[in-house]
């Protein structure tokens, strides 16, 4: 079900931020968004075959340590940056929407799950890598939509390279999280459309924006994506 409410959410809203915009009425839709994409991510990691607890248990811990990080980012500056969000992602907490909760756990886990592992070292330089894509996609065209303000733009799209390596370190330490386990051909595929999707929006909405270069990074993050799907290295030996 939640398969199908994230497309329906994910093509309405598409068609409306690429021609007449999100209206006033509608604005509420941002932030329900990360909501959906969340949920869809858990419902990958649910494929998984882990007991539902500790599954859940452990994807609210992601949200929160994120959600704490994001909270130093707003009140100090660091490790992202000097920024803050706007209002346009809807209810806030000490300054971070309460969807950035939603945002971290949809990417972490989806980009997680495209690839089977042989050991948790390559699995977290996989997780961080292409959390970076995501974001230098993502970050530049939420910028120019002002769903956040950096106040010291850097040289990326006037984002500074220290949001990026913190990025990586974050979501590549936060893999550690979960333990190795067989990933089958039907959690990768699933979790590689999902990213796909994503990149696809972002991109699009990139392009409209003139931001040129995150729109080519997104189509050839597509390409790769559909390949590291593909990878099974699972039947490689385990490192715990």
């Amino acid at each position: 079900m939640i398969r199908y409410l994230f497309i329906f959410w994910y093509c309405i809203g598409l068609i409306l931020m690429l021609t007449i915009g999100v209206p006033t009425w509608l604005s509420f839709s941002n932030g329900l968004f990360l909501v959906f994409f969340a949920l869809y991510a858990i419902h990958i990691e649910g494929m998984m075959g882990e007991e539902r607890r500790r599954s859940w248990s452990r994807i609210m811990l992601v949200g929160v340590l994120t959600f704490a990080v994001e909270w130093l980012g707003v009140t100090m500056g660091w490790p992202f940056g000097d920024y803050k969000y706007t209002s346009l992602l809807g209810i806030s907490l000490g300054g971070v929407p309460l969807a950035i909760f939603c945002a971290w756990i949809g990417v972490i886990v989806t980009v997680m799950r495209m690839t089977a592992f042989s050991n948790r070292w390559t699995r977290a330089l996989h997780t961080g890598l292409w959390t970076v894509v995501f974001d230098l996609v993502l970050d530049p065209v939420a910028f120019a939509r002002q769903f956040w303000i950096w106040h010291e733009p850097g040289d990326f799209y006037g984002i500074p390279a220290a949001n990026f390596i913190s990025w990586f370190v974050i979501s590549a330490a936060i893999s550690f999280l979960f333990p190795l386990r067989e990933v089958s051909a039907n959690v990768r595929i699933e979790a590689v459309r999902l990213t796909q999707m994503m990149l696809f929006m972002f991109g699009l909405l990139g392009a409209k924006e003139g931001l040129m270069m995150p729109f080519i990074i997104a189509l050839a993050a597509i390409v790769v994506a559909e390949g590291a799907g593909r990878i099974d290295r699972s039947r490689l030996k385990q490192v715990v």
